[in-house]
């Protein structure tokens, strides 16, 4: 892998902590991102003919 991190001296600091995280984190967050993050419903057409919303329909006689 050729943009690797190696860590040399012993303990890191928090701030070097600090900023590896911020790259990972901003490297994930552009990977997941959506392409069109503006995303169309799955189908265009709506509920069958006829159709009531539960509680609207005539009571049974």
């Amino acid at each position: 892998m050729a943009d690797s991190i190696r860590i040399e001296g012993g303990t890191p600091t928090p701030t070097e902590l600090a900023a590896v995280l911020l790259v990972l984190l901003s490297a994930t967050r552009t990977q997941e991102a959506p392409e069109n993050p503006a995303a169309r419903p799955r189908s265009n057409w709506g509920p069958t003919r006829g159709w009531r919303p539960p509680g609207t329909w005539p009571a049974a006689r």
